[in-house]
């Protein structure tokens, strides 16, 4: 008879051992389940490809006919765009690579890009077309040299535009920038007033100084180059 008690309460102790690890298995299987989906979360916050990215690629001017709502301007549509990597401007120790130009149309505009355009320009303005051409800097000299990037084009029909307003929007054509000897500048842009139909311009490079005014060819005059739009 105590044989028999002391059988069952062996097995009443076994049965109760395995629950008790059932138990802890399922907890920490939740607790992992829990840890991995935070993990996922924060992946995904920090994925490239996350929608916030996705959507916001979508948000570019890739082909022509396209169009977007930028809230900084208004209406953004894209009416030519064209390779112009092969051409380069010499001046001096300064070389200038140019990438791309755009013939861009901005409507509907913001109140704050209104006024910009009004200070500029003046009138009522309904709608502004222009040339957006990129373009990199490079020091190719042993000297330290500066330049005021591009302040006047020509457009087909002969008539000469002042660019200083890209400095008063704002746009990365340099006002007065000053380069290192053999040192590079990149992401530089100017914008040039345009109609849509404009299929070349004249865009005229400023002097390049070198800081050093001794030398023989401290200034190096301005040269002019035709950009295809």
């Amino acid at each position: 008879m105590k044989k028999l008690g002391f059988l069952i309460f062996i097995l009443l102790l076994c049965f109760a051992l395995s629950a008790c690890g059932s138990n802890s298995t399922n907890a920490n299987s939740k607790e992992q389940e829990k840890d991995t989906t935070v993990a996922e979360s924060k992946n995904n916050s920090n994925n490239p490809n996350n929608s916030n990215q996705v959507e916001s690629s979508k948000k570019t001017l890739d082909n022509v006919g396209d169009s977007l709502y930028d809230p900084d301007t208004g209406t953004v549509t894209l009416n030519a765009m064209k390779d112009i990597s092969n051409k380069k401007l010499i001046i001096g120790d300064l070389k200038v690579d140019f990438l791309n130009s755009k013939v861009i149309t901005i409507t509907n505009f913001s109140d704050a890009f209104k006024a910009k355009l009004k200070d500029n320009f003046g009138g009522d303005p309904k709608g502004f077309t222009y040339a957006q051409i990129f373009y990199k800097t490079e020091n190719t000299g042993k000297d330290e040299i500066s330049w005021r990037g591009f302040r006047t084009a020509v457009i087909s029909d002969g008539q000469q535009v002042d660019l200083d307003f890209n400095l008063n929007m704002g746009i990365p054509n340099p006002s007065s920038i000053e380069m290192m000897a053999k040192s590079k500048m990149d992401y530089n842009m100017v914008w040039v007033p345009v109609d849509k139909s404009e299929k070349s311009i004249r865009l005229k490079g400023e002097n390049v100084l070198k800081s050093d005014n001794n030398k023989e060819d401290a200034i190096v005059y301005g040269k002019e180059i035709k950009i295809d739009l």
